[in-house]
């Protein structure tokens, strides 16, 4: 800052005099005046009347076309933003998401957190459910990308965390960032009962897309802390925000990161209905869960303990476990099983002579798969892991595969890595490869890996294996229903079901890796088990849309399309899965959504699963 010159009187603002060279707004800067406006300015804008005035639209409108002018990246995207949302709106129906639906009675409020933008207008769906079950819907995230979405949808702009705090709580982070020097320390650390250290160490593993931190290093160190500061400061920002707010329902996508993790922990610690939705497994479906501190850690397509208790009282048919075979075999022959990051694009399914011939297996060994999760991505998510992180896991898998030659091991890395690579800009090798060559080296001649690109389905991998090793992938629920025996390493999906193999320590883990091959297959029961979780996880809990359609491309990036249907206020609340879902959420209670009868004749009258179905 430039000093003002001695012997100089004050000048009618009340500054010290600048020499001419000096701009009119640094003068005004350096005024008593203008100290006096930034103060009030900074008071006022930590009261509501504020910052109602502030999301209202006349001046988001203004403070949209000043960026406009002062930023060109600012600029570029909004072109970007405005030509999406002009395709949707005259390609794909988009304008019936402005039908007005709000029905006579006693409004609520929810609150509903963006993620991304590509999937804002998956969300501006359930926010109609929202609207039609009586709720007032308040949109949280930054303005800027979910501006039209939200003025479309009738919501109004968002609020953002910065309304409400921009300081956070810099000592209490400096206090703790030295002393954090393992996963389990970050995984334990909370701010008022918020998983703080859990949301900023899943946070930095995925912008570094690694699977373990090197916390001895400065810019991880660095890193860790940026993150941790801005989980305390979203903390704090949501404390105020529900307080203001004062929501009856909190609705968001993912909650395991920062950003959307504080808001619904707080929920959680305060009792509000707290739901979390998600892609299904295939084209035009969700899935929905609510949750409570009791269940905080199970995965969302987990069953509660009410419905797996429904499941297996039903009086149980084998028509049914042949249907979710089928169902299963179909989506993979279509590539639509999690099309939504094209696990399947550009698969074959092969006979079991051929997925042998291809892979170099002989017909004497048994054959175990190992499922690795993508290491930086939904880490520490849910349950509780028997290994420190996804990464020690693999290690700790492969070495026993290394160990044993009695059988022949397969590596099949997650096939998702192609897509998220491309839409995330991201180069490189996937982070597992890094890390097995660092810890293993080469593999030996009974340890094969399959590649994410290579070109056979998953649903091949059923008809050679006789073992399947993950933590808690879906795999594990696919696999169990051929009879394939499943040994998980963590808790919080469908351990403890009676139908896979858990370990309660590390040592009876390696152990079982150790003498694999004598495993039996499952039995009988165990596989009935199997079905009726399947059948509930895969044929009754989704939502199945019918006010709009969902589907993904099967170009680099799954690229999602979404076409709604619903264009009148009528249309909405008649249609079948809007109903559905109002009606649950006003329920309050309920955990699970129910998307369709535990036994839909549509899914009995269906023709029976035959492994002949499988193309050579």
């Amino acid at each position: 800052m430039l000093s003002p010159p001695k012997n100089k009187g004050r000048d009618l603002a009340g500054s010290s005099s600048f020499p001419a060279s000096v701009g009119l707004t640094t003068r005004l800067k350096h005024t008593k005046a203008f100290d006096f406006l930034k103060t009030t300015y900074h008071s006022l804008r930590n009261t509501p009347a504020f910052r109602n005035l502030r999301r209202t639209r006349p001046i988001q409108t203004l403070l949209h076309l000043r960026s406009l002018v002062r930023d060109p990246a600012y600029l570029e995207a909004d072109r970007e933003d405005r030509t999406d949302f002009e395709s949707f709106c005259a390609q794909f129906g988009g304008m019936g998401l402005a039908a007005h639906v709000s029905p006579e009675g006693k409004r609520k409020k929810a609150i509903y957190v963006h993620i991304t933008k590509p999937y804002g207008k998956v969300e501006m769906v359930v926010v109609k459910a929202l609207q039609a079950a009586g709720f007032d819907c308040i949109p949280l995230g930054w303005r800027g990308e979910f501006r039209r979405y939200d003025e479309l949808v009738g919501t109004g702009p968002a609020y953002m965390f910065s309304d409400f705090d921009v300081a956070g709580d810099p000592d209490w982070v400096n206090r703790q960032t030295p002393r954090l020097v393992s996963s389990s320390e970050w995984l334990a650390l909370t701010y008022r009962g918020v998983h703080v250290g859990r949301f900023a160490l899943a946070s930095a593993m995925r912008e570094l897309c690694v699977g373990e931190l090197d916390f001895q290093a400065p810019e991880v160190q660095a890193q860790l802390a940026a993150h941790l500061h801005a989980s305390v400061t979203r903390v704090i920002a949501a404390a105020r925000l529900l307080d203001e707010i004062k929501p009856d329902c909190l609705v968001t996508m993912d909650r395991g990161y920062s950003g959307a993790g504080e808001i619904f922990d707080l929920a959680l610690l305060r009792g509000l209905d707290a739901i979390t939705w998600h892609f299904g497994y295939k084209s035009d479906r969700l899935a929905l869960k609510r949750y409570t501190l009791r269940n905080e850690r199970d995965h969302p397509l987990s069953p509660s303990t009410e419905t797996w208790s429904q499941m297996r009282s039903l009086a149980w048919d084998r028509s049914y476990g042949d249907a979710v075979r089928q169902e299963l075999f179909d989506c993979y022959k279509s590539e639509d099983w999690f099309s939504v990051v094209g696990t399947q694009f550009n698969k074959r399914i092969l006979s079991r002579e051929a997925t042998r011939r291809e892979l170099g297996l002989s017909p004497d060994k048994k054959v175990a798969v190992i499922f690795p999760h993508i290491l930086w991505d939904g880490s520490f998510f849910y349950g509780d892991d028997l290994f420190r992180d996804y990464t020690e896991w693999l290690v700790e898998a492969v070495k026993a595969a290394c160990a044993n030659d009695r059988v022949q091991w397969l590596v099949k890395l997650h096939p998702a890595h192609v897509v998220k690579a491309v839409r995330e800009d991201r180069e490189g090798r996937p982070a597992e490869l890094a890390v097995l060559e660092r810890a293993i080296g080469t593999l030996p001649p009974h340890v094969k890996l399959i590649q994410p690109e290579a070109p056979i389905s998953t649903f091949s991998l059923f008809e050679i294996a006789d073992y399947v090793l993950t933590v808690r992938g879906t795999v594990g629920i696919e696999a169990a229903l051929f009879g394939i025996p499943v040994i998980t390493a963590g808790t919080g999906r469908y351990d403890s079901r009676g139908f896979t193999v858990d370990s309660t320590t590390r040592e009876e883990y390696r152990a079982r890796l150790a003498t694999l091959e004598t495993l039996p297959p499952l039995t009988p029961k165990q596989i009935e088990l199997a079905e009726r979780y399947a059948y509930n996880v895969f044929l009754c809990r989704p939502l199945r849309l019918s006010c709009a359609s969902l589907g993904f491309g099967r170009d680099a990036k799954a690229t999602m399309k979404l076409t709604v249907h619903c264009q009148t206020p009528e249309q909405w609340l008649e249609s079948p899965d809007i109903s559905s879902l109002a009606k649950w959420f006003t329920d309050g209670q309920t955990e699970d959504f129910t998307g369709s009868p535990v036994v839909p004749d549509e899914i009995v009258s269906r023709p029976a699963y035959a492994a002949a179905a499988v193309s050579h």
